[in-house]
């Protein structure tokens, strides 16, 4: 909530607002809401976030969430331009982002394909994940040749496969991109799997937004649904998430790697079940032993923050609080979408955005280090 105090202020020195809190209200989606005090956190560092943000124009923040002991404590939405993927910038129309808008989640789908392939795993689906991907792809055998033979499921999820495939040159609206030629492609499983081999199987860690695409054809080829379908009825319907609208690729799979809409409050529920071992609700979604494997660091990366390594299409790394370092591992995507998990501070923070051609001017990292890890007792 924002209040504006009123006084006698020069011209030149326009009215700031100033953040008054207000604890999230409890909704029908089954979150609990609580207060930053009565959690144990001090409102004083996140009311200096809050004057921070509503300071800048363009920040392209549209929104955080904060829970603390399994409790959703902070919830606050801004304005900013809607997504448009045919618009000059990326930019549409300004539009009020609130709890009802389902959020572009760009890689941050990658975590949440993680999480379904956890769920098809918990009820027998994939037994072995070690498994070559070639037995899944009979079709494929003769592109599948030499090492390419030897990538396996956790190879899928670890962004071990080895390929040559490049999306980090351009941007993914540019035709030059890997990622650009695979969702313009009429076969975009063929297209990932018939890139040439840069080095061993399981030897590297090279990002490739193709990989998590293969994993959920495997999924849809081993459960005789559509990956969506799959998903809806083994994990979001029973999650009681209502968003789980998908960008599709031309071969009608839904875009696993980076495709998914989801409302901020429903991320926040896949996070808590992360954070509950993979319980929710006293119902056991996704094995513990999943939630640990998902978040061991399997190889270093190079992503969005220094000194990070990769898991089950998660990322690892460290952050600070008031002296201590912490393990937090966390989804990120495309235009400022993070979902942090710091399991020893009992903690989800959570930021949706749209900085999708690098033009904000605040960063959620530094959000998370400046002021909101200072909140903590």
């Amino acid at each position: 909530m924002i209040t504006l105090f009123i006084g006698c202020n020069k011209k030149d020195n326009p009215v700031k607002p100033v953040y008054v809190y207000s604890a999230p209200v409890a909704y029908n989606d089954d979150l609990e809401v609580s207060t930053l005090e009565l959690e144990g956190l001090d409102e004083t560092p996140i009311k200096g976030m809050m004057d921070y943000i509503n300071s800048i124009d363009q920040h392209r923040i549209h929104n955080i969430l904060i829970t603390k002991n399994n409790r959703l404590v902070f919830e606050e939405y801004f304005q900013g331009y809607a997504l448009s993927f045919t618009a000059a910038g990326l930019d549409g129309p300004i539009m009020q982002y609130t709890r009802e808008t389902d959020h572009y989640m760009a890689s941050v789908t990658k975590s949440v394909t993680s999480v379904i392939t956890g769920v098809a795993i918990n009820r027998g689906l994939i037994p072995d994940l070690n498994k070559e991907i070639i037995d899944y792809f009979p079709e494929y055998e003769g592109i599948m040749t030499g090492e390419k033979a030897n990538i396996t499921i956790q190879h899928l999820l670890t962004m071990r496969v080895g390929l040559e495939y490049d999306e980090n040159t351009y941007p993914y609206t540019d035709s030059r991109s890997d990622t650009y030629k695979m969702m313009h492609s009429s076969d975009p499983i063929e297209y990932v799997l018939s890139k040439p081999i840069a080095s061993s199987p399981g030897t590297q860690f090279h990002y490739n937004t193709g990989s998590t695409n293969v994993l959920a054809t495997i999924i849809e080829k081993e459960s005789g649904m559509q990956f969506f379908d799959y998903a809806n009825e083994y994990f979001f319907d029973a999650m009681n998430i209502q968003g789980g609208k998908w960008i599709m690729l031309n071969n009608g799979l839904p875009m696993a790697s980076g495709g998914l809409y989801l409302r901020a409050r429903e991320l926040c529920k896949i996070g808590l079940l992360f954070l509950n071992d993979g319980m929710w609700q006293e119902k056991q979604y996704i094995t513990s032993e999943w939630i640990n494997d998902s978040q061991y660091a399997y190889i270093a990366s190079t992503g969005y923050l220094p000194n990070t390594a990769y898991g089950y299409q998660w990322w690892i790394t460290h952050f600070t609080a008031k002296g201590t370092s912490y393990k937090c591992f966390f989804a990120a995507g495309w235009g400022d979408q993070y979902l942090f998990i710091i399991p020893e501070l009992d903690m989800i923070i959570e930021f949706n955005g749209g900085n999708y051609l690098n033009t904000g001017s605040i960063s959620p990292i530094n959000l998370v280090t400046n002021y909101i890890l200072k909140a903590v007792n």
